[in-house]
């Protein structure tokens, strides 16, 4: 079976975990710190606090923020849970807007309605690498004074004419978790050009105790990441433009040998400099394409369900574009260990859809 995802750490990563291991390094240590260092200079960004996954990267940077109960926060339908568990777990109201037709990204046209006096937030996902409209985002919120938090989870590196995702917004949040890029099983990075949220993200790490003298200074809880996982990055940083190269060399090949009529690969910008996690497709026949593909060995990803769905959240309106993306849309074989021989034989496979044989 050909894994949907796949992803290898090698001698390298071995050789940095044994290193913390024999240091007896299990804590918060000098892996992190190097971690963040390296974050900091990839990404062209003063300030980066790891922490233990992307979800917890999101509720840190709100709680910088002083996000309280009754605020609002507003975030896309189709995302991951965890965009919108984090501001309900502080009791904030969850302000769900659709994603535009044409990429499953938040559309902006729809945001501006969404706006009141209560907003305090608004997370914008730049899913799988895609940009959102930062922009006409600024010219929505700038005169309400809300922040914005841009989810970049899964658009490590993409950047666009004004820099990276993820370092344009007043935070950014990043995932390394297993579909990332950079892959150390569970972890995340938060992302800021403010010194003052900055100080206040590494004492929300830690309980948001400030130490030496010890105060209890803000709300916070344990966000901390081993350095035995925290090791596991620092090769993978090293070796950031393999895995990028890779990446876009994946999408492109997908995009331009899948021929079949009803299969088409969502559209990301590489050239622009957005760099794909993943290769998606689309098609109208989409659980008939996915029976087919497993019978042939080929594993596939669905999209997740919108947050719509999610109905804890109260959800107010209609969301067409994230309902169409969610039931048409999955995730091909990807990963920057996949085989090439491997995604050639899925194009393959593909194109004979409906021919009544197998690749």
């Amino acid at each position: 079976m050909i894994p949907w995802w796949y992803t290898q750490l090698g001698e390298p990563e071995k050789q940095k975990l044994l290193e913390a291991f024999d240091q007896r390094r299990l804590t918060l240590s000098r892996s992190a710190q190097e971690v963040e260092q390296l974050f900091a200079s990839l990404l062209e960004v003063p300030y980066a606090v790891l922490t233990n996954s992307g979800s917890s990267a999101i509720l840190m940077a709100l709680l910088s923020l002083g996000i309280e109960p009754g605020d609002e926060v507003i975030v896309p339908s189709l995302t991951w849970i965890a965009t919108a568990q984090a501001p309900a777990i502080l009791g904030a109201k969850v302000k769900l807007c659709d994603s535009t037709y044409e990429a499953p990204i938040i559309d902006v046209k729809k945001l501006e309605s969404l706006v009141t006096h209560k907003t305090k937030a608004i997370i914008p996902v730049h899913l799988n690498g895609r940009e959102c409209d930062l922009k006409a985002i600024r010219k929505i919120a700038d005169p309400y004074g809300v922040k914005i938090i841009e989810d970049s989870c899964k658009a490590l590196f993409s950047k666009s004419n004004e820099g990276y995702l993820g370092t344009l917004g007043d935070l950014g949040c990043f995932s390394l978790g297993m579909i990332s890029l950079v892959s150390v099983g569970y972890g995340g990075l938060v992302v800021t050009r403010k010194k003052e949220l900055y100080e206040k993200l590494k004492k929300i790490r830690d309980h948001g105790v400030q130490r030496d003298p010890e105060d209890y200074a803000h709300l916070g809880f344990n966000f901390k990441i081993s350095d035995l996982l925290a090791s596991l990055a620092i090769p993978q940083l090293q070796n950031n433009k393999n895995k990028i190269q890779r990446s876009i060399q994946l999408h492109e090949r997908y995009s331009e040998s899948i021929k079949h009529p009803d299969i088409s690969i969502l559209p990301i910008k590489t050239k622009a400099g957005q760099v794909p996690v993943y290769a998606e497709a689309y098609s109208e026949r989409r659980e008939e394409v996915i029976q087919y593909l497993q019978e042939n060995g080929i594993q596939v990803s669905r999209y997740h369900h919108p947050m719509h769905r999610a109905l804890y959240l109260n959800p107010e309106g209609s969301f067409p574009n994230a309902e169409r993306f969610t039931k048409n849309s999955f995730i091909l074989p990807s990963g920057p260990s996949q085989k090439m021989e491997d995604i050639d034989f899925v194009i393959k496979t593909l194109n004979h859809f409906d021919c009544g044989v197998t690749a």
